[in-house]
């Protein structure tokens, strides 16, 4: 059975909490390889496709071949799970694992800039060595994500694109008791990643 396509970037909301994430890009000399692993279980999920995001970009030999005019079906991972947070055809439905041409890995995101767009200030609940209540203070920050492309058989990269979240968003109108007072940045919804992926699905590929 086939794992629902979930709407993650709904469900988690347009705020991550962005504690300490250290990003190093290494580069190198040499040959490039796209690796095909053919594993016992093969390609049986959407979720299986998630392989491609990780460190290696490992390519399932057995998905569709990737040119020629569209529809190129396509999966996006994004909120850090496995579970796909948009997958399309190209003709308004779910394709099945082995159908699948290309999948969009989302990076974690991260501060566009270092500039606070709203600050949120709390009063209330615990208080402060005076006995007066304390407060909570959560500093917003524009964000950024880049999202790459992979050939889905092979593990190459296609294209990439960076998305940006909104300059600030309305203060929520309570915190939970207890909340410690932290930073947190704005991302992108699903529906500014569809309008950037459709142009794989539809386009013809990309050499």
């Amino acid at each position: 059975m086939r794992k629902a396509v979930v709407d993650w970037l709904a469900l988690l909301g347009v705020w991550i909490m962005v504690l300490a994430v250290p990003v190093v890009v290494l580069g190198g000399l040499g040959v490039l390889v796209w690796s095909v692993l053919d594993d016992d279980e093969g390609l049986q999920e959407l979720s299986d496709l998630h392989r491609l995001c990780g460190k290696n970009h490992e390519g399932f030999g057995e998905a569709a071949p990737y040119g020629g005019g569209g529809s190129h079906p396509l999966v996006l991972f994004a909120g850090g799970t496995d579970l796909p947070a948009h997958a399309t055809d190209g003709q308004n439905g779910e394709p099945t694992p082995k159908d699948v041409q290309l999948v969009a890995c989302a990076s974690r995101p991260a501060r566009a800039s270092d500039r606070v767009s709203e600050s949120c200030t709390y009063v209330g609940g615990e208080t402060d060595s005076s006995g007066f209540g304390g407060s909570v203070t959560i500093d917003q920050y524009p964000g950024k994500v880049d999202v790459t492309v992979y050939e889905a058989r092979t593990g190459r990269p296609v294209d990439e694109f960076r998305l940006s979240g909104p300059d600030k968003l309305k203060c929520e109108s309570v915190v939970l008791e207890g909340t410690k007072s932290h930073d947190v940045i704005t991302v992108p919804s699903t529906s500014d990643y569809v309008p950037r992926l459709e142009e794989y699905v539809t386009e013809n590929a990309k050499p």
